[in-house]
């Protein structure tokens, strides 16, 4: 949900103009201002003389204390009288309301129930509250740059090295594959402490940890152009990574309200989706007009500038950390007029990391194949980047679309029918070589990894207060997906040595995965007492 705008309610200013309310300018005839002549009164003391039992009979919900227009005889008229005059404390009650006048004021109090109290949008309501008023959450641009920075140089390194491991090096899909595979498996862990460590020890450090790492693992490579000095190289890179995106993460989540977190993580999940897909449309065009030294230079240049630009977004996050950002009247109901218990919650978050590993193991194999499919295809690498990216395209549309619509939010059949997409997209992509096939294989694999992992992401952070540790699994999960989609891959070409055995071996391995959350999702079922 957008956040809403920095107008005051409508109904807070005619509240104040009506002179009613905390804030109110009215003169005498308030309650409040009785009191505090009371306090002032050493005579009013002395009597301890109680309200009028007329007053104490009116009761008057939050909403009517700010709403209510009170007219000059009503009770409050008579409190002050009672406590201006030192006589009046040993007086009797101010006589019963006429019946027209009791009539009059509950017509008042009745329209004031339906009149919307002020909130802390509306700059006079509030007074007395030391609050920076805000609509919004401090910005996060700065954060989102990092983020569609990051996620473009690691887009075109990673997947560019294997057309340069192909080409340069003689590495076949094994070869490929088993590079791949260490690669995700290193990841697991490193993402998981990296989380743990930016927890306990700041995101910023973190965050320069991560990009003077990923710039020293391109440089490496750059300067040791062997392939033990690419491979060195990755692992370095793959390291370093794991401490910039748990820390993204949590930075374009952290102090969002509940009903605002949904348009932040669309928002996230759709830059860094676009600039990824930018980078693998255009890798092939760069890497053939700019030379194969590009692949180190550039990023290597996007990830100095990122760690320039840390100093001033930590000192910028200092400043906003010390500003109260008031929660919306709709915290904590992102999904309104959905009532969930905690175990259909719990399932749905279980759900989103069972299927995230399973949609990464499908990406990567596919990434770690795609210059085998190029080559059978007779497609050139900048041909290769431009068609192989649709899958890319879609997914960032497919996060569009979720980042507007929130209907799939706690939708067990949109998340399984999405993974049937996800696996019939993926077998078709891998055991195909005609163009207008692998399109669209492609549009339905992208729709099926674009929601799952949404999916993971979302329940990953809703309702997490450790935004840094929980990035950490979400990335976690993630890496076990990328490590075991091409070690399967692997396997199964070193000991049968048929091309199509990784598409059948992490198909079935897919399909496994499906039933598997299949089972689980019937977590989500109203129990037997409910229905």
């Amino acid at each position: 949900m957008p956040p809403s705008s920095n107008r005051p309610d409508p109904a807070a200013k005619t509240t104040q103009r009506s002179g009613i309310g905390p804030n109110s300018g009215s003169s005498g005839n308030r309650p409040e201002r009785a009191l505090e002549a009371n306090s002032k009164s050493p005579k009013a003391h002395s009597a301890k003389a109680p309200p009028p039992q007329s007053l104490l009979s009116e009761r008057r919900t939050v909403p009517e204390a700010y709403n209510v227009q009170r007219s000059g005889n009503g009770p409050e008229r008579a409190l002050e009288a009672n406590i201006k005059s030192p006589k009046a404390h040993s007086a009797t009650a101010p006589p019963s309301l006429e019946p027209t006048q009791r009539a009059e004021d509950r017509s008042r109090e009745a329209s004031a129930c339906t009149s919307t109290p002020p909130t802390v949008d509306s700059p006079g309501a509030f007074p007395d509250r030391r609050v920076t008023v805000k609509s919004h959450p401090p910005g996060k641009t700065g954060y989102f740059v990092l983020e569609g920075t990051n996620a473009f140089a690691a887009s075109y390194y990673f997947n560019y090295l294997m057309f340069l491991l192909q080409q340069d090096h003689g590495f076949s899909n094994l070869n490929n594959l088993t590079l791949g595979a260490a690669h995700g498996f290193l990841y697991v862990g490193a993402s998981w402490f990296a989380g743990r460590f930016g927890q306990r020890h700041g995101y910023f450090t973190s965050l320069r940890i991560g990009f003077g790492g990923m710039g020293a693992g391109v440089a490496l490579g750059w300067l040791f152009p062997g392939t033990a000095g690419q491979i060195a190289a990755l692992l370095v890179w793959t390291l370093a990574m794991c401490f910039t995106w748990p820390m993204l993460e949590a930075l374009a989540s952290e102090r969002e309200p509940s009903d605002r977190l949904p348009h932040r993580i669309g928002l996230y999940n759709v830059i860094w989706a676009a600039t990824a897909g930018l980078a693998y449309f255009l890798g092939g065009t760069l890497f053939q007009h700019l030379g194969k030294t590009s692949l180190y230079w550039l990023p290597l240049l996007i990830h100095t500038l990122q760690w320039i630009s840390l100093g001033w977004l930590e000192r910028r996050h200092a400043r906003n950390t010390s500003i109260e950002t008031p929660s919306s009247p709709s915290a904590h109901t992102a999904d309104a007029g959905l009532k969930r218990e905690a175990r259909v919650t719990q399932v749905f978050q279980k759900l989103a990391w069972m299927g995230n590993p399973f949609a990464y193991m499908a990406m990567n194999t596919i990434i770690a194949v795609v210059p085998s499919i190029a080559e059978h295809a007779g497609l050139g690498m900048e041909e290769a980047g431009r068609l192989m990216s649709a899958w890319f395209i879609v997914r960032t549309l497919t996060f569009a679309v979720l980042w507007a619509w929130h209907g799939w939010h706690y939708r067990v059949g949109w998340f399984l029918g999405s993974f049937l997409l996800l696996i019939l997209g993926f077998i078709a992509v891998m055991t195909t070589h005609q163009i207008w096939v692998l399109i669209l294989a492609q549009i339905a694999f992208g729709w099926g990894t674009g929601l799952i992992y949404y999916s993971s992401l979302f329940y990953a952070m809703n309702g997490s207060d450790t935004h840094g540790e929980h990035g950490g699994i979400h990335e976690a999960f993630i890496g076990i997906g990328i490590g075991s989609g091409p070690a399967i891959s692997a396997l199964s070409l070193w000991l049968s040595g048929a091309a199509m055995a990784p598409a059948v071996a992490v198909g079935m391995t897919l399909v496994g995965g499906w039933t598997w959350c299949w089972r689980v999702s019937r977590g989500t079922q109203p129990t037997p007492a409910q229905r």
